[in-house]
């Protein structure tokens, strides 16, 4: 029997098992690989997602907080002082952006940066996201768009705009770029203006690029409002005859504050040197406080007028009685108090008249301490007045514990207290109000983001300082200041009564007094006998001319005075002219027989209306006239043979004549 074995066979197989083992390894090396595989995939999709896929978010996907929509600033009048409008802002992720030198430097250039500020910038921010600045201009944005830098950004936010540019400056204040309110009403109602932070989504793009797609509209009403009792043409009168002051003064600065004497409401808080909100990196800090609220400076010889005021109230003086002034020095308590001009005997309506020291000082003898201090305190010295500003001085009033004997006699002329302008302002508006003091206020209403009124604030008074018989006694002195023998007759408002009171204050200047280191001031309210303003004007250190207070700040109150007035629609009063010119006019009729000048104001006197109107033709002036009043010409303004400035307006009052009934 023939054997089945064959040894080349054999030899065939062998190899072929081999193979099979082989392929069968691999092939369990395979299936183990994508067991794992599958394994991995399944760990990663079921167990590892949450976290992998908030990794995947993280490195596309970002929440960022966009500013939110301030609400507006508005005067008075619902004019816009202060809004938010559509801007931009550039934002980067650092990782992509620091990889690529070139992309900061071009960066850099667009925004007037160095490479190395940029680069600061982005490694003080995150990893993944830093703003790098808000509020672009819109060449920059414009600039960005068409770089299309990788890793960059550009989000719409709003943006703090001042329409007006520096108009009530100190007061709005300021934002800083986080949007919050960092100075003035911006920072005061900062919870009501700044309204709801917003959080949005930025994604990356496969090129690198930052987009919002869901960015809201920025203009979209967030924050409440504030209606301010500020009227912007009158700020506006005060601020532009301030700074011409200021200029012509050559003077460090000033402020000027404008109110209304029955509410207490502020009209215009002017001040010099002007701030631009806009502009807040080219400011200076000492620019942007409202130095009528904050600065504390002693008032001088404003504070004769209330002093003699509690005197007269208190029954402890007479303005028809005399005292002697020592012809110009008057040596007490080893000290001696001097008056800029040499008087002797002085009724008191005299002593406010000519601004004597040494009278009110020696009237002070008369009220005790204790009551002197509490009058001052009754006109809001040594405490806040409340308006709606931070930071306001409280200023200096020593309790009489404190007093040396020549303290009263100091405070009755207004040295050794401390002041600040609205302090002054609101004291002089309680005079005008007839003894009453009203809480002054800058606010009056606060709107929720729809515009209903959250919160109005009407006028609050804070108490009665003098009696209204006092008040009218005392207006009547205080007309005199600005009459030819007052000390302020640039102060006079033509066509209308004025009363107030002239202030030139030493400052203090290394540890003593320095007479050419003044405030020269005037506050005063007009008309006076049915008071629309009071007006406070007060210039620091003027260098350059006179540095009394009526020769500097006199004009001042003229001029913002007269223009809100007529901006007021306020009819000037039938009253007779200061001027000696024009003292008890004669109104009985005369002909039209004058010769007029052209530019010169000519005698309208005892004219009719129609012949009036011929004079004044002839003069030129026919369409700058202002006719009041019926029957013949008794007064007028300016006085005859004034020469005329461009813009003048003259006004001519007419009467009936002799034995006629006046309606």
């Amino acid at each position: 029997m023939r054997s089945s074995y064959s040894p080349s066979r054999n030899r065939a197989a062998r190899p072929l098992r081999g193979e099979r083992v082989r392929l069968t390894v691999v092939a369990g090396l395979v299936l183990s690989l994508l067991a794992a595989a599958a394994l991995r995939a399944a760990y990663l999709q079921v167990v590892q997602a949450p976290l992998l896929q908030e990794r995947a978010r993280r490195q596309h996907q970002r929440q960022i907080e966009i500013l939110p929509t301030r609400g507006p600033i508005l005067d008075r009048n619902g004019r816009e002082l202060a809004l938010s409008v559509p801007g931009w802002s550039l934002f980067a992720d650092p990782s992509v952006l620091l990889d690529d030198p070139k992309a900061v430097v071009r960066v850099g250039e667009i925004l007037g940066w160095s490479a190395d500020r940029l680069r600061l910038r982005l490694e003080r921010g995150g990893a993944r996201f830093a703003w790098i600045k808000r509020g672009l201009s819109p060449s920059e944005a414009e600039s960005l768009r068409r770089a299309d830098v990788p890793g960059i950004g550009l989000a719409r936010e709003p943006q703090r705009f001042y329409p007006k540019r520096s108009l009530a400056g100190q007061v709005l204040g300021f934002v800083g770029a986080d949007g919050r309110g960092l100075g003035g009403l911006e920072y005061r109602f900062d919870s009501v203006l700044r309204g709801r932070q917003r959080r949005v989504l930025a994604i990356r793009d496969a090129r690198g690029r930052l987009m919002l797609p869901d960015a809201p509209d920025p203009l979209a009403a967030a924050g409440g409002s504030l209606v301010l009792t500020l009227d912007e043409t009158i700020q506006y009168i005060a601020e532009e005859e301030l700074a011409r002051a200021v200029e012509a003064s050559d003077a460090r600065g000033g402020v000027a504050v404008v109110v209304d004497p029955s509410t207490g409401e502020i009209l215009a808080l002017a001040q010099v040197p002007a701030f631009n909100p806009n502009a807040l990196g080219r400011s200076r800090p000492a620019d942007r406080k409202v130095r009528a609220a904050v600065d504390a400076f002693e008032p001088g010889s404003t504070l004769k007028a209330l002093f003699v005021g509690l005197l007269l109230d208190r029954g402890l003086a007479r303005p028809d009685e005399r005292v002697f002034c020592e012809n110009g020095a008057w040596q007490v308590h080893g000290r001696i108090i001097h008056d800029h001009k040499p008087h002797g005997w002085l009724t008191v309506e005299e002593i406010l008249r000519v601004s004597s020291n040494i009278g009110v000082a020696k009237l002070s003898e008369r009220l005790p301490p204790e009551d002197l201090y509490r009058g001052y305190r009754a006109f809001g010295f040594g405490e806040p007045t409340g308006v709606e500003l931070s930071g306001e001085s409280r200023g200096i009033l020593p309790e009489p514990r404190r007093w040396s004997l020549m303290t009263p006699k100091t405070l009755a002329y207004g040295q050794g207290i401390g002041t600040t302008a609205l302090q002054v302002a609101g004291a002089f508006a309680a005079l005008a109000n007839g003894g009453l003091r009203m809480r002054l206020r800058l606010v009056r209403e606060v709107r929720a983001a729809d515009g209903t009124v959250v919160e109005r604030y009407e006028p609050e008074a804070a108490g009665r300082v003098i009696s209204e018989a006092t008040s009218r006694r005392l207006t009547r002195i205080l007309e005199g200041v600005v009459g030819p023998e007052g000390t302020a007759p640039r102060a006079r408002v033509p066509g209308f009564r004025v009363a107030g009171k002239t202030g030139t204050a030493w400052k203090v200047d290394g540890g003593r007094y320095n007479p050419r280191k003044v405030w020269a001031s005037f506050v005063g309210y007009v008309p006076s006998r049915s008071p629309r303003l009071v007006i406070l004007a007060a210039v620091d250190e003027p260098r350059k001319g006179s540095r009394y207070g009526g020769m500097v700040a006199g004009p001042v109150f003229r001029e913002i005075a007269r223009r809100a007035l007529a901006y007021l629609g306020v009819a000037p009063e039938a009253v007779a002219s200061a001027r000696p010119a024009e003292a008890a006019p004669d109104p009985r009729p005369r002909k039209d027989g004058a010769a007029a000048k052209p530019g010169v104001m000519p005698d309208c006197r005892g004219l009719t209306m129609r012949a009036a109107l011929r004079l004044l033709s002839r003069a030129g002036v026919a369409g700058r006239v202002r006719f009041l009043g019926t029957g013949w010409a008794a007064q007028q303004d300016p006085a005859p043979g004034t020469r005329l400035e461009p813009g003048t307006t003259c006004t001519v009052v007419f009467r009936p004549p002799f034995g006629a009934p006046e309606g």
